[in-house]
């Protein structure tokens, strides 16, 4: 729904005119829960507008997102706020600071300290807001809130959500390395934790088809011994995974030697940079998530 309000924020005091205001109202508020072990959705529906939405994705905290359908807010710094709620007219507000609109959606991202001040709010009965000027007339103003209306019960079903996820997401392992000591060509006990973590997604994401590992060494010594080193290094990283039980079939291995520095061999630190494996993951983007990692709302359960 919409309708005109005065802006209850100091910030547009100077401009005292009325705001276009949208978000659902105490009668027609609807939360909805989404998700699957990478990431979660807690959302609900701005009418004539778009979505406000919790989004959480594995390893990482809260996020808070406007979805619109059609932005009416200039591209610059928005105003985060929480309002107390209809029934409390005079009640105080909290001003959180600014935003910035983005053309591209989301057109708005909170951090993760707002975004958990948001959900404090929501159980607390508040209502978070965004307030802006619009971008075809610095004189005219859009607010957007989140209402407090059955936001308990459903936020139960988000924690559900959010406790089933993975301990990490895609990114935070796609791109590796572990590092070896002058004249080493084993991994140690270090090596293998973090060789550890990407064996464990892998064997929850099966969008993941390839995994790459590069051998690689610092420039002291021969060119034929830094390349056979090199070599060693990335068969006993390729030796893990296997008796972890990946699929050789998924794994491609390339030596290099010193000809890929990352880091001057001019200075200690930098040889020790050098001397590494590098291990990079391939996901099918557009594989669907299998239904058996998908989250499933208890109502949802029932149905099926």
């Amino acid at each position: 729904m919409y309708r005109f309000v005065l802006i209850p924020l100091l910030a547009l005091a100077l401009h005292a005119s009325a705001a276009l205001e949208f978000g659902s109202s105490v009668e027609n508020t609807a939360w909805a829960v989404s998700g699957s072990v990478f990431s979660c959705r807690f959302e609900q529906e701005i009418p004539g507008y778009g979505q406000a939405v919790f989004y959480q994705r594995a390893g990482e905290d809260v996020t808070f997102r406007l979805e619109t359908v059609r932005n009416l807010m200039d591209f610059s710094q928005a105003r985060i706020s929480i309002l107390p709620p209809p029934w409390q007219p005079s009640g105080k507000s909290e001003n959180l600071g600014t935003s910035r609109i983005v053309s591209k959606s989301p057109n708005l991202s909170l951090d993760a300290r707002r975004s958990n001040q948001f959900l404090h709010a929501l159980l607390e009965g508040k209502w978070p807001a965004i307030s802006h000027k619009t971008y075809y007339d610095g004189e005219r103003y859009v607010q957007v809130h989140v209402s407090a209306v059955a936001f308990p019960d459903r936020y139960q079903d988000y924690i559900q959500c959010v406790k089933q996820l993975l301990p990490m997401n895609f990114d935070q392992v796609a791109r590796s390395k572990v590092l070896f000591g002058s004249g080493e060509e084993q991994i140690d006990r270090n090596d293998m934790k973090t060789l550890d973590r990407i064996i464990y997604y892998l064997k929850h994401d099966p969008r993941v088809f390839a995994i790459y590992l590069d051998g690689h060494s610092d420039s002291v010594g021969r060119r034929y011994d830094n390349r056979q080193v090199s070599k060693a290094r990335v068969e006993d990283v390729e030796r893990y995974f296997i008796k972890q039980g990946v699929d050789p079939e998924m794994i491609t291995t390339r030596f290099h030697g010193d000809r890929y520095p990352v880091a001057s061999n001019g200075t200690a630190a930098g040889r020790a940079e050098n001397r590494r494996v590098t291990i990079r993951l391939e996901q099918r983007k557009d594989m669907p998530i299998p239904e058996n990692l998908i989250y499933i709302p208890p109502e949802r359960k029932s149905d099926g």
